[in-house]
């Protein structure tokens, strides 16, 4: 039987997941649509900043929870998202000062 809070988690996680392969890829997909506007991009490299930083929170704040095996590949990842996140922050500062 599964701990209802690791339940939670793979349920905010999967909710997360399917939310943007059902709404967010077919509109990023869709060729047909105008190029993003500028002030959009930003906002849409701060969304994507945010999401990377919330899954890299999600696996730092389980790493001391998981077994000594796996627990180092949560380490890693959050580090490799908290990089990535910052990355795209940085596109996102960019991104604004280009639009001003």
């Amino acid at each position: 039987m599964m701990d209802s809070g690791t339940r939670a988690m793979l349920d905010a996680v999967g909710e997360a997941r399917r939310q943007l392969r059902e709404n967010a890829l077919p509109k990023a997909r869709d060729g047909g649509r105008e190029k993003v506007p500028a002030a959009e991009e930003m906002a849409l490299l701060g969304a994507l900043a945010a999401l990377v930083e919330s899954a890299g929170e999600l696996a730092y704040a389980v790493a001391d929870r998981i077994s000594p095996d796996n627990s180092e590949a949560y380490v890693q990842a959050y580090r490799r998202l908290d990089r990535e996140a910052r990355n795209l922050r940085d596109e996102e500062r960019k991104a604004k000062g280009r639009a001003k």
